[in-house]
């Protein structure tokens, strides 16, 4: 039977071969906070590197496949490793925004229990400034006083919403953004042409992966017909509900991608940049300061209002949100 095994990136194997120089040497930490500054596709990451810790015969960082580890981490059936994680609350059918106590509790459990195999226990927590300040305070406990042969792997786009009391128990690893020639080289070898790769590297904000996979999602052609909708909105010639009706024909995660890439252009502009986060020729005047504020108070609401996966309201929140954007940009400011 064919085992099916995660995917490494060249941009990620210098936490790698740390990780194991580490194992080999045995000095791995007890526990480790990996800090990303991109979140998209870190749960991969992360049982990529619990699997090359766990492999038996690892060469040149990749995985081996064959031995009892990959096989049976490939299945979800190692009894040694854990995921923590958001879970969907069983009432509100939601996704919660919280790593909850139950779930930490649950964790120090399993680790204390007698390890079934001989390799390391490993327990990872994504993404885990999600944990609430029981959560982490419950962690803290185990960390003090951590099980042997157990290594915690806690992963992390915002480390300084991590309990620093947390944070200086955890070694840190850091994975780095991948360098923008680097990212292009690896896009053009994945098939499409250069051109074509640098538009999405900076639909992605400079993200590989995820360029990747909204060039497989066709999102420049949702760029165009978003753009096409939202200029006939501020001139008049289309109701806010149907430019809704535009955004929400696709995932909900593109819908939100669009609004923060709009009022990011939107502020940009009004702060005299230009795309690509250079100087305009011109600076901005105190009109468009004053309007470069409102845009950002803006984004910030937006984030906060379009930030649930599942929220029944998300089609009147973003008719909120377009409405409050069009009265800024044709509302004169004295």
């Amino acid at each position: 039977m064919d085992v099916e095994l995660p995917t490494m990136f060249p941009w990620q194997r210098e936490v790698l071969e740390r990780a194991l120089a580490l194992k080999q040497e045995n000095r791995l930490p007890q526990a480790v906070m990996l800090e990303t500054a991109s979140d998209y596709q870190m749960d991969d990451l992360a049982r990529y590197i619990s699997m090359l810790l766990l492999c038996d015969q690892p060469q040149n960082l990749s995985l081996c496949g064959i031995c009892e580890a990959c096989r049976m981490m490939s299945a979800g059936t190692y009894a040694d490793f854990s995921l923590v994680t958001l879970e969907v609350d069983t009432k509100s059918k939601k996704m919660s925004k919280n790593i909850k106590i139950e779930q930490i509790r649950n964790l120090i459990h399993e680790l204390h229990l007698t390890r079934k195999y001989s390799r390391l226990k490993i327990a990872v927590i994504y993404p885990a400034e999600a944990m609430n300040k029981s959560s982490a305070n419950a962690l803290l406990k185990t960390l003090e006083e951590p099980a042997a042969g157990v290594l915690l792997l806690l992963v992390t786009r915002n480390p300084g919403r991590i309990p620093i009391t947390l944070r200086s128990r955890c070694q840190s690893w850091t994975i780095d953004p991948a360098d923008q020639q680097a990212s292009l080289e690896w896009l053009t070898d994945q098939g499409g042409d250069a051109k074509t790769a640098a538009q999405y590297l900076q639909y992605a904000s400079g993200d590989p992966l995820l360029a990747m996979d909204l060039q497989q999602q066709n999102y420049a052609q949702r760029v165009d017909s978003f753009k096409s909708s939202l200029t006939a909105f501020l001139r008049g010639g289309k109701s806010v509900s149907e430019l809704c009706k535009n955004l929400l024909s696709g995932e909900v995660s593109v819908s939100r991608r669009l609004i923060e890439m709009t009022l990011k252009a939107y502020c940009y502009k009004a702060c005299g940049i230009d795309s690509t986060g250079g100087s305009t020729a011109s600076m901005p005047s105190t009109v468009e300061w004053s309007r470069a504020q409102e845009l950002l108070d803006l984004q910030r609401r937006a984030q906060q209002q379009l930030q649930e996966e599942n929220n029944l309201d998300f089609q009147l929140q973003l008719e909120d949100v377009l409405i409050s954007l069009k009265q800024i940009l044709t509302r004169r400011l004295n």
